[in-house]
């Protein structure tokens, strides 16, 4: 595969979405990514959303563009598999990112006898060994008691694993930069990332924790206000909502030309004696301006106002339901340029993304169906460790391996 990372190969030992995430955006650039599934498939393999005939969409976006191994981990002849793939000599062979826990044959200290500079990037829960996920480090760090509506007495959990794909940049980072350090010197790497650790610290670069800290304040829960600044929903005549925020003095003077409120908000602000252009005095009066904005967009159709909001330059967003997200012309999906329609056997056709990253200097892979699991155990043994047709023969009536048979062999029985 093309791509500035063609010369890495790199062993994906993870499962859900932080360790494959990580290896996702690599193998979208050029990395070749072998993902080791155990026989049957890993959990994550029949995860929601499910395609008609039970292939999870969940499991396929993450593994799309890497290859599949399928091996039995439970015995030591396909762990030692394993083991033999992390040792396989060769620049940029030698690495691996994996979540397991409590797997004591992927010591660091062992793997190395085998390849002393190898590097392992270990996504692992808390800093104390103890486990965790995306949902329940995001119930710790606070914001569920800030999201939602204004009027809830409960937490409320977002949708997205934002900690996980936060940890999985991280990761790939982290792998990357390894990879240089090793070039220069020679040198392995265990880099340990904690999810905990990747949500605390972004708290901490957000001024949340400074807050706490310096100010003894606690942040309200404000629904679709947006926080230090002024950005509400509004809902058009027709029953649609769109987002508007006025981040900067610009936008809010566009804002306020645009909804032709511009001689009430004199007015307003001479009786406080405040100035709208400083977007901390919007947000402390984010209520009354929301109140005079709210008639310009009823009055209107959703049509009307998007129109005049793209004429007028106010930054606005629409809100649409994920099942919008392909339908329409002016889509996220459809606008950005990113998407090819896959067809994938069992599932069916539909868009799947090339790598966010637009660059001029080479193009990503060109989107393909994701490799069934153990599509391509035979063709990684032989390509990585040739092993001859007679060892694969073998392991694979033992039961060690599974999955398809080498493209060019043909058939391994």
């Amino acid at each position: 595969m093309a791509g500035p990372l063609s010369d890495l190969h790199i062993v994906d030992l993870s499962t859900y979405v932080a360790g494959p995430s990580a290896a996702l955006a690599l193998a979208q650039l050029g990395a070749d990514v072998v993902r080791i599934d155990p026989l049957g498939g890993a959990t994550d393999t029949r995860r929601l959303p499910l395609a008609p005939d039970g292939t999870s969409l969940y499991w396929a976006g993450l593994n799309r563009y890497k290859r599949s191994v399928e091996v039995d981990l439970r015995t030591a002849q396909g762990r030692d598999l394993v083991r033999s793939l992390l040792a396989c000599g060769g620049d940029g062979h030698g690495i691996l990112i994996t979540n397991a826990v409590g797997q004591s044959w992927l010591d660091y200290e062992d793997l190395r006898r085998s390849r002393p500079d190898l590097i392992m990037i270990h996504i692992a829960g808390r800093v104390d060994g103890k486990p965790a996920v995306d949902y329940t480090v995001n119930a710790e760090v606070g914001l569920p008691w800030l999201t939602g509506p204004s009027d809830s007495s409960a937490p409320v959990n977002h949708v997205l694993p934002a900690w996980d794909l936060l940890t999985g940049l991280h990761a790939s980072l982290a792998l990357v930069t390894a990879d240089r350090e090793r070039r220069r010197s020679g040198n392995g790497q265990y880099i340990r990332i904690n999810l905990s650790d990747v949500a605390v610290t972004t708290m901490a670069h957000l001024g949340f924790i400074a807050d706490a800290a310096v100010n003894g304040s606690q942040r309200l829960r404000e629904g679709n206000y947006l926080y230090g600044s002024y950005g509400s929903d509004f809902a058009t005549r027709d029953g649609r909502r769109v987002m508007v925020v006025a981040l900067t003095a610009r936008h809010w003077a566009k804002l306020v030309q645009l909804t032709g409120v511009g001689d009430v908000i004199t007015a307003l602000e001479h009786s406080l004696r405040v100035d709208f252009s400083q977007e901390q005095v919007r947000y402390e009066h984010r209520d009354v301006i929301t109140a005079l904005l709210t008639p310009w967009f009823a009055a209107r159709a959703h049509a009307d106002v998007v129109r005049e909001l793209d004429d007028g330059q106010v930054l606005w967003g629409d809100y649409r339901r994920v099942d919008e997200l392909g339908r329409h012309g002016d889509s996220p999906v459809s606008t950005s340029g990113l998407f090819v329609d896959v067809d994938q056997p069992g599932a069916g056709r539909y868009p799947v993304p090339r790598s966010a990253l637009r660059t001029s200097g080479w193009e990503g892979p060109t989107p393909r169906p994701p490799a069934r699991v153990g599509q391509d155990t035979a063709d990684i043994l032989q390509e990585w460790l040739q092993m001859p047709r007679e060892k694969l023969v073998e392991l694979q009536h033992a039961g060690v391996i599974a999955g398809a048979s080498p493209r060019r062999e043909g058939q391994l029985t």
